[in-house]
Order: structure tokens, then sequence, then C-alpha cells
């Protein structure tokens, strides 16, 4: 408990011997269950679930079902007035309650596919410094190449991780150099890989490697992120991507790496 549906076309990766599907075992409580997008369900949590997890008082009091869930976020998606802020909201859902994440995608697949990927991603890549709010994946630092394999651990043990995608955002989908924000396109691909493939999205891992960035614009921003300072290359970033491979393979042993 909680009971949480898996990603949608599940059955089709029920045959990896590391798939998840079906109910899985929740250690969390009360607000803090509602901050984890992995397994809050907002208001389709059921009375048996309100009580057994300390939810009342923190929910409004009228259960509701997935599909009706939907019907709200795709009003609210409907009223963002542009592609962008469409994204914006998306993320944000997706921060949030990660199966309404997946589901409204999927009823939706057609009209959001741009908005989640390209085109309207690229803007986001673009903004990517500007719109944080909240880290998603790994960020590997060319000149903490000591801490990459402390840095992927944290992500689980060999059999946890099935997909790694990895970037350094040099050229990414014809805009170019996005340095650390390219992290964001190996977000989305991940998203894209579990609605049409059905890889779990809890066992998945998106990666950027900051290896600086030679993007004037980035570099002159002072909001920007990542390292600021142009880009790392030659034989010191052939060996840190030597590296990354090398320890993700040793941690992960049965994932594909997606580079």
């Amino acid at each position: 408990m909680p009971s949480q549906g898996g990603p949608p076309h599940a059955s089709k990766s029920r045959h990896l011997p590391r798939s998840t599907s079906g109910p899985e075992q929740c250690a969390l409580t009360g607000v803090e269950l509602l901050r984890s997008p992995y397994f809050n369900k907002g208001s389709a949590f059921p009375s048996e679930e309100r009580e057994a997890f300390k939810l009342y008082g923190l929910l409004p009091p009228n259960i509701q079902t997935l599909d009706e869930q939907v019907k709200r976020a795709y009003q609210q998606y409907s009223s963002r007035q542009d592609p962008l802020t469409k994204n914006t909201f998306m993320m944000s859902l997706k921060d949030q309650n990660e199966v309404l994440f997946y589901k409204l995608i999927q009823d939706h697949l057609k009209e959001m596919f741009s908005i989640i990927y390209t085109p309207t991603e690229g803007d986001a890549i673009q903004n990517f410094s500007r719109l944080f709010r909240r880290p998603e994946g790994c960020f590997l630092n060319i000149f903490d190449r000591n801490r990459v394999s402390d840095n992927l651990a944290q992500w689980g043990v060999a059999d946890d991780i099935d997909y790694i995608v990895v970037t350094d955002g040099e050229e990414i989908l014809g805009i170019g150099d996005q340095g650390v924000g390219g992290v964001l396109i190996s977000v989305a691909k991940l998203v894209i890989t579990t609605l049409c493939a059905g890889i779990h999205p809890a066992r998945t891992l998106p990666v950027v490697l900051d290896c600086g960035t030679d993007n004037q614009q980035l570099l002159n921003d002072e909001l920007y992120l990542g390292l600021r300072r142009p880009r790392v290359r030659g034989k010191e970033y052939d060996e840190f991507v030597d590296h990354f491979v090398q320890s993700a393979r040793k941690l992960f042993p049965k994932a594909y790496i997606h580079l």
C-alpha cells in the first residue's frame, strides 16, 4: 500500500526480470507521502488509505477517480496560453503526481507530444536556469570525477535501474550547446520511453555530463546553473565520459545506457 498503478503499457515490459508492476509497499505517511510524486495520488486516495497513511485533514473530503483527476488536469492544461507554459505545467504535474502525469499524456498523446518533446522541450531547455524549481536527474561535473560513482550510487543498487539516458548538452534538438540544461532532453526521452515502451519511470535515470559550455549567452547569464566556463574537450573530456560509462556499468550492470 498504497496501491499504485504501473505505467502505461506496463504489460509489455512484465517479461523483464527487473520490471515493476502492481501495488508497492510505502513507508511514507502524512505530508511526506503527499510530497512524493511517485506515491502521491492526491484526491484519489480511498478512505482506507487516508486512514492508514494519516491523510485525513490533509486532503479535501471528496474522493475522486483517476479519470476525474485527468479531466480536471486537462482543463488546467488547456487554460495555459502558449506551448512553453503548457510544458511548464506538465513538468509541475510530474513533480506532484507521476501516475496522473502519465495518464493525462496517455489520454492526449497526439496533442501533447509536441509539448513534452520537440519542439517545445527545446524552449524549456533554453530556459532551464530561469524556470528551474527542483532538480531532476543526476548532475555529473567533469571537475568532480572522483564523485561520479558516489553520485550514481545514490540512485540505487545493481538491480534498481533498467535504462539510463545521458547527454553532455552540446547538441540538443537542433538548438546547439545548452550546457547543463541538456538534462531536460534526458528527462524527456525517458518520459517517451515510459509512454511508448512501458519502462517503469522509477527504474530510469536521466544524466547530464556538465563539461562547461561554449554558449556565450549562457556564460553571461547570472542565473545559469551549470559550470560557467568554456567546454572541456580532448583527452580530459574523453576520459570523463569513459569514467562515467565504466562507473555506470559497474553500478548498474544490467542497465541500457543511451548516449
